[in-house]
């Protein structure tokens, strides 16, 4: 190969890989244009510009790195970013790397197209994304003049590694297989069904132009020059059209809501009609006397749950201590006379409750009271968990 002695910029580490098989490779400088049995992509704001994995040239040169081979991976990756980052300008797609040459043939080197974002999807390579072509490249893309790319790159002499992207050029000299070509730009032309002009631009059909309008979307000619303000007049689009069946779908609810309303409102006058505007005043009473009736039921029933509750705790006056008929009058007023009949009939039956505790027997004192528990007594205190002595005490009180 032959070598570019005026390139100051490589070092003893670093190469440059200029990627075109037509132009003479110095030892730094490799050319190699991707394509030959290439696999078309239509998406050309994103186009690949190095394959994945390790890669060598198809024309018989050697690759100046220890292992032969250039390698792209997630290192390389990473290292193409961090240059990026350093980077201001956009990169520029040129034909046939004349941005080289220029110097050299006097010719000018003119852009085909512009990008400044690089992706890196493992398994396919690097790639150019948002690349915003000019009139003329588009053209050439169109009518299939050119179809390949081919980058300029940094390199590790060691490794292979790609380290700085310079520039990529449309070129039609492939010296790699297996790349996605460009086609034709099919991105812009789906949406016209049209061709591209002579000067680049795609004619906007009256009927597209009248729906945008109808959607409320704007959108000018010069945007259909480039594929990317296409794609956002494109979603813009979509947002709206969602944004319409979303309301659609509301109609169509509020609609079957109106037929309902509809045919109860019907109903009701039917009904209304039947009675010929004469209304059976034997079948209603005043709403006063209504409330009035109700309220009357609601007292004579809370006198008569008063005297239920004093009924029921004289009924069962041998489950009830004296000392406890204020407290269970009261909770049966609040509770109810069922809550109360409930606690009641839970209730053990004390035999003691219903006679004279001391038997008419009198107490050493003189007064009556209870000399001794009978057994049965006994049995109760136990129940209640009262001592013996206690319970004798409370019968006594009880007695007097």
């Amino acid at each position: 190969m032959k070598t570019f002695q005026n390139k100051k910029l490589l070092t003893h580490s670093i190469g440059l890989a200029v990627l075109c098989a037509k132009h003479a490779t110095p030892s730094n400088l490799a050319v190699l244009t991707f394509g030959g049995g290439a696999i078309a992509t239509n998406d050309t704001s994103r186009v690949q510009i190095l394959p994945d994995g390790y890669f060598v040239p198809t024309d018989g040169r050697d690759v100046d790195v220890e292992g032969g081979q250039w390698l792209m991976d997630e290192q390389a990756f990473a290292s193409l970013t961090a240059n990026l980052s350093q980077r201001k300008n956009d990169f520029m797609f040129d034909y046939e790397h004349q941005t080289l040459y220029t110097e050299k043939n006097g010719k000018p080197a003119p852009a085909a197209g512009w990008f400044k974002k690089l992706d890196y999807v493992p398994g396919e390579g690097l790639f150019a994304v948002d690349v915003d072509w000019t009139q003329t490249a588009t053209k050439h893309i169109n009518d299939k003049e050119y179809r390949y790319t081919s980058a300029v790159f940094s390199y590790d002499l060691k490794t292979g590694r790609p380290i700085e992207l310079m520039h990529v050029a449309l070129t039609n000299e492939p010296a790699l297989d297996g790349m996605k070509a460009i086609t034709a730009l099919k991105t812009q032309n789906h949406l016209t069904g049209k061709n591209a002009t002579s000067t680049g631009e795609i004619p906007m059909p009256e009927a597209l132009k009248l729906m945008l309008d109808l959607l409320g979307v704007a959108h000018t000619d010069d945007e259909l020059s480039n594929v990317a303000a296409l794609t956002a007049i494109q979603d813009k689009a979509k947002v709206a059209i969602a944004a319409l069946k979303s309301k659609a779908d509301k109609a169509g609810q509020l609609e079957k809501d109106l037929n309902t309303a509809q045919t109860s409102v019907t109903a009701l006058k039917a009904q209304t009609a039947a009675y010929n505007g004469d209304v059976d005043l034997s079948q209603f009473v005043p709403k006063a006397t209504y409330d009035a009736a109700i309220t009357q039921v609601a007292a004579l029933k809370a006198q008569g749950d008063n005297n239920s509750v004093e009924q029921l705790l004289k009924d069962n006056a041998d489950k009830v201590f004296e000392s406890e008929i204020d407290y269970l009058t009261d909770f049966g007023k609040q509770q109810g006379f069922a809550a109360l009949k409930a606690m009641v009939d839970s209730r053990p039956a004390i035999a003691a409750l219903k006679k004279t505790q001391t038997q008419g027997k009198e107490k050493p004192d003189g007064k009556t009271g209870v000399a001794a528990l009978t057994a049965e007594q006994k049995y109760t205190a136990d129940q209640l968990g009262l001592s013996h002595d206690d319970y004798a005490k409370q019968i006594t009180q009880e007695a007097k």
